[in-house]
């Protein structure tokens, strides 16, 4: 299952907006800064050199979130006493998703992309 092309460039120009915007205010934040830079340069990268698996790819992260709440979830202390994992939020946006960093969600879409992008070229 894909989203067609024009939707995967609505989608990936609205995500490098709001990456690059908050950015702007967010830029002495090091979680932050490195997450979303990151993102803009693989998600521009990847338009250009193989928007087909954006195409596929934003399907398959909505899919992915389910599992990545759960488990990350858990790891930042939904559920539990103490959380597994901490995070100091003068390095981020302290914005959460229950539990969860907004970044961990950029951080999730770049590791997967950047696998599944390596993976194809090599043709593994």
């Amino acid at each position: 299952m894909s989203v067609s092309k024009k939707t995967t460039k609505t989608i990936s120009y609205i995500s490098l907006a709001i990456l690059s915007i908050t950015l702007i205010f967010a830029y002495d934040k090091w979680y932050t800064l490195v997450n979303f830079i990151y993102a803009i340069g693989l998600i521009l990268f990847v338009l250009k050199f193989n928007i087909k698996l954006l195409q596929e790819y934003y399907v398959t992260f909505l899919v992915m979130l389910i599992p990545f709440f759960i488990v990350n979830g858990l790891l930042t202390g939904s559920c539990i006493e103490n959380e597994v994992v901490w995070y100091d939020n003068s390095q981020n946006l302290a914005f959460r998703i229950f539990t969860i960093p907004i970044e961990d969600m950029v951080y999730a879409f770049t590791l997967i992309l950047t696998n599944l992008y390596l993976m194809k070229r090599i043709k593994l």
